[in-house]
């Protein structure tokens, strides 16, 4: 008996409410996980869209071939004007194993949306904030519909991966503050580089380090600024580096001639505008258009954050809590609001996806708050509502970024007026033969910008698959005229004109187009076959070289060089060259077709009889008086 009354003591001993805590908490992050996923799920049948996914990715040669020459260009140049050497990693590894699946590239947006939901609630714990006010803020974080653009768009790889690492760099300082182990600041230092590799953005991580131990000692103190020293050193380093690539790159540019002092209040307005949105996300788009004049409502957003900001100042001289989440969004928030620069960075839903967390961490604690007990029962319920419809907006959205054309069709519902998105359709359509819908898209976006080069030069290209090369000339002709240097412009009249026989002036514009970019692959591609017409077969061979040191699995390409190598006699070369063509493309009968040729003129008329047949079988029609040439006896 002694001995049972033990062990039943023992078992109480054994079952602490730290335990059940801890069960409490992987359920409730488990649960928020998988509601994020669900709400999400749409974007997995996305495809890659326009609106950049094709400079980033399916047209990026440092993704389509990882290497250790890619990973180096990938640490040595910028994408646009931005320094993202991990994000442009992370999509090179993507296509060296699946290829271009969207559908890959999709799901580890989410995924890593997912694993910094799960920061999120974990670094909100390690602060020592209630449970229930951790699970709402994060639950926020993980459904909110202003998180979709960070999620359903690929190219936006970077926000949720220099978040990932971001959010690590915070709980790993948060480590080092509760234990005062160096390991933990040398890995938040060691994650803090990792972010600012994905996304300049990262830069204001030592700001909110500071924030940090302002929460933890309920005070600003001048000696909380040295063990920052490195990381304000990478931030500043990364900043001006930042500023300088997108200067080059044009990036900063307003588009508008509004001074500086108006500017101003361009950031106020943003500011108002992100922080009504985080409460009702309204009229969500994938661009924004930069306003033209400042009207009334610009002037009042100044008063507005005056009088937000003269609140949180006296309010929080009792509330730390208030303090900490107000800055936590507007330091992060900050460097965004395009005083400096804008374009079409106006406003854009993205560049909240960590500033957030600081407002949804007081949606989730005010409340509480705020309203006495007897309210708590119908605020859970207006609560619960309110998520619910967050997270139907959300899915919503979702499908909104399925492709081009569901994304610039619901920007022109509510901007009927953006040029670039009628361009970006009608580059949509043109992809997919639909040229009338094409043309009617591009004449839209010329209506509204008649300096739009870019529409010009692409409804050119149209009017040349259709091959009404009038058309096409006047349009390329207009393009370059707006833009003297705009390479694209350049090669595409170039072929335009060697397909009427202007071989002149087709090699005029082709050498230039290569003079201003030499690793131009449509102008390397259009000066190779204008060369092989004019049996200028060794400047062949030497353009379809270089282009295959930027894009080596070019079958076709490959096949053109075997033609070139054979008519100067170069039979060595040209068979490997067959050989590998055919390896990439076992299923293209033409390849067999000029091997069969070239072996035939080899006299190894056994493989050329063995070549021809299989052309046969893929589809070539093939000379019957060939075919019995080679026929043994």
């Amino acid at each position: 008996m002694k001995s049972n009354k033990h062990q039943k003591r023992s078992g109480k001993k054994t079952a602490p409410a730290v335990p059940d805590n801890n069960k409490r908490e992987w359920l409730l992050i488990g649960l928020i996980l998988v509601l994020t996923f669900l709400i999400f799920s749409p974007a997995l049948k996305g495809d890659f869209v326009n609106w950049d996914d094709d400079v980033n990715v399916t047209n990026n040669e440092n993704v389509k071939t990882l290497s250790s020459e890619s990973v180096k260009n990938m640490f040595t140049q910028t994408v646009i004007g931005g320094y993202t050497p991990l994000t442009t990693l992370s999509f090179a590894l993507e296509h060296h194993f699946f290829g271009l699946d969207a559908g890959v590239f999709h799901l580890n947006n989410l995924l890593l949306h997912l694993l910094c939901t799960a920061l999120v609630f974990f670094w909100m714990r390690q602060l020592g904030l209630n449970l229930f006010v951790v699970g709402a803020a994060t639950l926020l974080f993980g459904i909110h519909p202003m998180r979709v653009e960070s999620v359903a768009w690929i190219t936006e790889r970077k926000d949720v991966l220099y978040s990932c690492f971001f959010l690590l760099s915070l709980m790993s300082y948060t480590a080092f503050r509760k234990s005062n182990r160096r390991i933990f600041y040398f890995l938040s230092l060691l994650a803090f580089v990792l972010s600012l590799l994905s996304k300049i953005q990262a830069v204001s991580l030592p700001l909110i380090l500071i924030l940090i131990d302002y929460f933890f000692e309920g005070k600003f103190r001048l000696r909380q600024l040295w063990n920052k020293i490195p990381f304000f050193l990478l931030s500043l380093t990364t900043g001006l580096a930042g500023i300088y690539f997108l200067g080059q790159e044009g990036s900063l540019e307003t588009n508008t001639v509004l001074p500086f002092h108006l500017r101003i209040f361009i950031g106020t307005y943003s500011l108002c505008v992100y922080l009504l949105k985080a409460v009702i996300p309204y009229e969500m788009s994938a661009i924004y258009p930069y306003p033209d004049r400042i009207t009334a409502i610009y002037y009042a957003s100044a008063a507005a954050v005056a009088a937000l900001a003269l609140v949180v100042y006296k309010l929080g001289k009792q509330r730390k809590e208030l303090v900490f989440g107000v800055l936590f969004f507007l330091f992060n928030v900050v460097f965004m609001l395009q005083v400096v620069g804008a374009g079409q960075g106006f406003i854009a839903d993205r560049f909240t996806y960590l500033p957030y967390i600081g407002l949804f961490f007081l949606m989730a604690w005010l409340p509480g708050q705020l309203l006495p007990g007897k309210w708590k029962t119908p605020a859970a319920i207006s609560a619960i509502i309110y998520l619910l419809l967050l997270g139907g907006m959300t899915y919503s959205r979702t499908q909104v970024w399925e492709n081009s054309e569901t994304l610039f069709t619901d920007v022109l519902k509510k901007y009927p007026n953006v040029a670039v998105a009628y361009n970006n359709l009608g580059r949509y359509y043109r992809v997919q033969n639909q040229y009338e819908k094409a043309i009617a898209a591009y004449d839209k976006s010329i209506g509204l910008d008649p300096e739009g080069y870019l529409s010009y030069s692409n409804r050119g290209k149209a009017y040349f698959d259709l091959g009404e090369m009038d058309k096409a000339l006047t349009d390329m002709n207009k393009a370059l005229e707006i833009n003297p240097d705009f390479v694209e412009a350049l090669s595409n009249r170039g072929a335009a004109h060697a397909s009427r026989k202007n071989f002149d002036l087709a090699l005029n514009d082709l050498d230039k187009a290569l003079s201003l970019n030499p690793r131009n692959l449509n102008a390397l591609s259009n000066r190779t076959l204008l060369h092989y017409t004019l049996g200028n077969f060794d400047k062949a061979i030497q353009d379809i070289t270089s282009y295959l040191a930027i894009q080596p699995a070019d079958a076709d390409l490959l096949n053109l060089r075997a033609l070139s190598y054979s008519q100067l006699n170069k039979n060595r070369e040209a068979l490997a060259d067959f050989n590998q063509a055919i390896q990439l493309k076992p299923q293209q009968g033409v390849f067999y077709q000029n091997r069969s040729y070239l072996l035939n003129k080899l006299g190894e008329r056994a493989a050329a009889l063995q070549d021809i047949q299989k052309a046969r079988e893929l589809g070539i029609q093939v000379n019957p008086e060939y075919l019995k040439l080679l026929q043994p006896g």
